[in-house]
């Protein structure tokens, strides 16, 4: 087996100090709590739905075109793998 299949995603050079954003499901506003970022792409962590997420800031600053795992372990891997994008 390859060890490095199974290697945790690397996102420590990414981390920041953590900041809250907003962003919007359908007319529903949540709190997401941004912790890596990478030009504008970003790896958050909600508490009300208990899940993480990539997205964007958007010039607002709010967290656009969310998308959601269920561990952060894949959230950080589709994080990484957006690369330093702006919105």
């Amino acid at each position: 087996m390859n060890a490095e299949r199974f290697a945790h995603p690397n996102i420590v050079p990414d981390l920041v100090l953590p900041f809250e954003r907003p962003y919007f499901e359908g007319k529903y506003r949540f709190a997401a709590l941004v912790f890596a970022r990478r030009g504008a792409a970003v790896l958050f962590a909600t508490e009300c739905t208990r899940e993480f997420g990539v997205g964007f800031l958007d010039e607002a600053g709010r967290v656009a075109h969310p998308d959601h795992y269920p561990s952060l372990d894949m959230a950080a891997r589709a994080f990484l793998a957006m690369g330093p994008c702006s919105a």
